[in-house]
């Protein structure tokens, strides 16, 4: 099996400024094919035209783990400040403190990155070495039954169900892991509103005009309980490989 990855940036003062990402577990003969999906994603994204493009393909090495996905609900929300509000009472209700939740809605508002913040639940402070570049999940993918059963459920609820797809295997991979006690996701495609939260105890919950449309907006923070083994958690997140069952 290999690992595909894309990654699209516009760059400005020498500066890089994400504009989409791909990702995938495949086998050797869908690469070709999957490498033209891939760039023609990253030239036609809504985001703009990027000034860069970096596709990269690896051969797997390690075991490949496999990782149930998560139940999958959907949640109304007349607004962004109800969709705000609603996501706030499910994090506080895991044990979540209001300065975590704070912190994770400055990143996602203000701060473009390519990857995730790592929060600590308790404290609201941010964890990852990196703060521009924040931690990127990676070497993932659903398997073909599971992704048919998704598709199966979803197709009558949202436009975009490879999008949907795509943001299950990432959350069930970062859920999975044990000191991650959620995940709150908000795209940063303009056109794309709906947003979710995620956790063991809940599940994968689709958050309706998380956002207004035509903003740009965006990011994803994963809450962290301590203590923890930082370096395990980020090698396991961006690193080991993964297929969501």
């Amino acid at each position: 099996m290999w690992s595909l990855r894309m990654r699209a940036a516009k760059i400005e003062n020498d500066a890089e400024e994400h504009i989409s990402g791909a990702e995938g577990i495949y086998n050797f003969s869908e690469v070709e094919r999957l490498l033209k999906k891939f760039f023609q994603r990253a030239i036609k994204h809504s985001n703009g035209m990027p000034d860069k493009v970096i596709l990269t393909i690896e051969k797997i090495k390690e075991p490949i783990h496999e990782i149930k996905a998560l139940t999958v609900k959907t949640i109304f929300c007349s607004s962004p400040d109800d969709a705000q509000n609603i996501s706030r009472e499910y994090l506080i209700n895991l044990g979540i403190s209001e300065k975590a939740i704070v912190t994770a809605w400055n990143v996602i508002k203000n701060h473009k990155m390519r990857g995730a913040t790592l929060i600590d639940a308790f404290t609201g402070e941010r964890l990852e070495p990196d703060k521009k570049r924040g931690v990127r999940v990676s070497r993932i993918q659903m398997a073909t039954k599971k992704r048919l059963q998704i598709l199966g459920k979803i197709k009558n609820f949202t436009t975009e169900p490879e999008r949907v797809i795509e943001a299950i295997t990432v959350a069930s991979k970062v859920i999975s892991f044990s000191e991650i006690i959620a995940e709150i996701c908000v795209s940063d495609n303009p056109d794309y509103t709906t947003g979710y939260i995620a956790s063991k105890e809940s599940g994968y919950l689709r958050l309706l005009n998380i956002k207004n449309k035509g903003e740009h907006i965006g990011g994803r923070a994963f809450f962290v309980k301590s203590p923890v083994d930082l370096n395990k958690m980020i090698e396991f997140l961006e690193r080991t490989p993964v297929i969501i069952i």
